[in-house]
């Protein structure tokens, strides 16, 4: 059984209408605010998020592990260990035949590390910047004085200052993450604003932002294999997305090569959710899933399709953009025990496909049957549904009514 991602520190679908902010699938909300995973003032969120996954804060004292410290970051292991071997940005204690051990001040010098190049910066000047060393001070605690130097024989022009590598300072191990500091405008700079979030969620925004597709990879599969898909939709997943969506908003269009990789990367990681073993009923009717004939944004539709498969429910997913025909066609052919027509804009919600879909009766004369039929999506909100319609208003809700009774899985 999964464990709810609350226990894992971290709560956490855009997709881009033609001339509007992105979609948001607002019809598959994740909480808001997560009790399990509030910080209290006094302490540093990301460090408690971190103390939450590897055990305690004593662990973390002696150092966290690289993939802790990648799921941290939200980079892979990878990325961490040829930013070593290239730029010699690692531990700074290392004992041979042992595993690497990060310690606070290896930690945040990762972290600024990431920042930097979040910010666009490329990685060898960012490592540059982070491995120079601190201006050395007196032992009164102010700034050395530098030895006097002769005048030089004729004037020299002046050095020109080195460029700022960043447009903001960089996060050190003992401030709030950038997103959930308080500023005057939705996610500054190149952050996301996922507000509250824990690691988890913070880590994908931050591989998002660097376009990172295997560390975005490697969080969502782990997450779906570990907490279940709709735990990890509500919670991690479609935050992120909807943090995108709310920074496309307000950046002039800018972030759509953000949304589109990670939209890719959470359905990659959704197609490899499957049960851990075969269906007990395989006689049982399926659930068709299908967005409406003008629909071409079908994510959440892809969770509720795993979270589904995930429970040994057999599917049938016909996936963006099926003709009214195409699919009472399937419906008489497969006789389904349901069928979701999802809709994500209001363009796309015509209640004349689901009255169609309503007659669609198969069997012998005497003993004829029909689906259950849901309309599923926002692009349903205010419509004046055929009756017998039933609305899905959250992906946990539609994976109650569409999950039959059954033996315990």
């Amino acid at each position: 059984m999964p464990r709810p991602l609350s226990q894992h520190g971290g709560p956490g679908a855009a997709t881009r209408p033609a001339a509007a902010p992105p979609a948001v699938p607002a019809d598959l909300p994740g909480p808001d605010k997560d009790p399990a995973v509030r910080t209290p003032a006094v302490q540093d969120p990301t460090v408690q998020d971190v103390a939450v996954q590897d055990g305690t804060a004593a662990q973390e004292d002696a150092g966290i592990t690289t993939g802790a410290l990648a799921r941290r970051l939200g980079v892979s292991p990878t990325t961490i260990r040829s930013w070593e071997r290239r730029y010699g940005i690692g531990p700074d204690r290392h004992s041979p035949g042992h595993h690497r051990r990060y310690l606070p001040p290896d930690v945040e010098r990762l972290e600024t590390m990431c920042h930097l190049t979040a910010q666009g910066l490329p990685p060898a000047e960012a490592a540059r910047v982070c491995n120079r060393p601190p201006a050395p001070t007196d032992p009164a605690g102010g700034a050395a004085a530098a030895p006097a130097a002769p005048p030089p024989a004729a004037p020299a022009p002046a050095p020109a200052p080195a460029p700022a590598p960043a447009t903001s300072p960089p996060v050190r191990a003992g401030d709030a993450p950038a997103e959930d500091r308080p500023a005057g405008r939705v996610g500054g700079g190149h952050t996301l604003p996922v507000g509250p979030a824990g690691a988890l969620c913070r880590g994908l925004a931050r591989a998002a932002v660097r376009l990172d597709d295997p560390a975005m990879h490697e969080l969502l599969t782990a997450g779906f294999a570990t907490h279940g898909v709709v735990a990890t939709w509500e919670e991690l997943a479609a935050p992120v997305l909807r943090a995108v969506g709310a920074k496309w908003a307000v950046s002039g269009g800018r972030y759509v090569e953000v949304e589109h990789l990670l939209s890719c990367a959470i359905g990659r990681a959704l197609q490899r959710v499957g049960p851990d073993t075969p269906p007990e009923h395989p006689g049982r009717r399926a659930v068709l899933l299908a967005a409406a004939p003008e629909e071409m944004h079908v994510l959440p539709l892809q969770a509720l399709a795993a979270a589904l498969t995930e429970r040994r429910v057999p599917v049938r997913l016909f996936g963006a953009g099926v003709p009214t025909v195409g699919l009472t066609a399937a419906v008489l052919r497969t006789g389904p025990a349901a069928v979701v027509l999802w809709s994500q804009s209001r363009s796309s919600a015509d209640p004349r496909g689901l009255a169609a879909l309503s007659t669609a009766r198969w069997g012998p004369p005497g003993a004829r049957q029909h689906a259950a039929l849901y309309a599923a999506g926002p692009g349903w909100t205010g419509r004046d549904l055929p009756p017998g319609v039933a609305r899905l208003h959250s992906l946990s809700q539609a994976v109650g009514e569409l999950e039959p009774p059954g033996p315990a899985r």
